[in-house]
């Protein structure tokens, strides 16, 4: 829908993308591999070793991994404006534990300002933990999302000074600031990943949010949900499709619903890129949306 913030489909979709996360394609998910950096053909145990190499290779604790992305998202329809969103994202790790920061900032000008002081500033955080199941894991999560209250826009007025002939036509902004309180978000959510094979995974999210009302609008709680499948084409390049439900905050509000195209591409140890394109099967949403990132990854 044309009203839902699209930082709860960023939140959804950086969700989707960490839901199973293994470095080295080696099967074992990143927190509970004990060598990261095994050779994609190697067979390895269920702590991701190389067989062969276990006696080799003793494990070290580790300080955790940082993964940082910076990308943008477009969105066009034939009915409204192009949008464009600056995402940032960040996620800290330690064993089974993460926490994530996320922000999607609008960086288009609407048509009824002169800048973008209408912009979203959103900030959502979270953190979850991981539970490795047979051939699988689970990550439950808990979060919110911190609200900016404050909005402000600019108008361009304009007026007569002096009188007479000697009158003359001036151009002046004014600023003007709205506060209106609104209560944070809360959510929790349910990433399920079951790998088929070390190349090819199935994934399940689910997400509950309780909305936080404002002074004049009380919004209404909603579920988002997002199942598909993962193949590794490469020991560096990953795609996946998946169908995605997000609901509506308003009473009467219409679900979006769209179809996404998730890739994923290593450059190297530590850098990677993402892209991901999404149409949209419901009327409200904007039809096309295409998201890229580049993303730094520390260990």
């Amino acid at each position: 829908m044309r009203y839902t913030s699209i930082p709860l489909i960023f939140l959804l979709f950086s969700a989707m993308a960490s839901a199973f996360q293994d470095g080295d394609l080696d099967g074992v998910a990143d927190q509970f591999d004990r060598c990261p950096n095994t050779p994609f053909d190697e067979l390895v145990n269920k702590q991701g070793c190389a067989v062969n190499e276990q006696a080799k290779k003793p494990y070290h604790p580790y300080w955790g991994a940082l993964t940082l992305k910076i990308g943008n998202t477009f969105r066009t329809d034939e009915e409204y404006d192009d949008e464009n969103y600056l995402n940032l994202y960040a996620n800290y790790r330690y064993r089974k534990w993460d926490l994530s920061i996320s922000n999607a900032q609008l960086t288009t000008k609407s048509s009824n300002t002169e800048d973008n002081s209408d912009s979203d500033s959103d900030i959502y955080i979270s953190t979850g933990y991981t539970f490795a199941l047979p051939k699988s894991n689970l990550k439950l999560s808990v979060g919110s999302k911190i609200v900016d209250d404050t909005t402000s826009s600019t108008e361009v007025t304009s007026r007569l000074q002096g009188s007479g002939r000697f009158s003359q036509s001036v151009t002046q902004e004014t600023t003007s600031t709205n506060d209106e309180s609104r209560d944070n978000d809360y959510f929790a959510s349910m990433n399920y990943n079951y790998r088929l094979s070390p190349k090819h995974d199935l994934f399940a999210y689910y997400g509950y949010t309780i909305s936080g009302d404002s002074d004049t609008v009380d919004y209404e709680d909603y579920s988002s949900f997002s199942l598909g499948t993962g193949y590794a084409i490469s020991s560096n390049f990953y795609t996946a499709l998946s169908y995605n439900y997000t609901g509506s905050i308003y009473p009467d509000g219409e679900a979006e619903e769209g179809i996404t195209w998730f890739n994923s591409y290593r450059f190297s140890k530590n850098v990677f890129a993402t892209a991901s394109y999404t149409y949209a099967i419901d009327d409200y949403s904007y039809d096309n949306s295409l998201a890229l990132a580049l993303g730094f990854y520390f260990q």
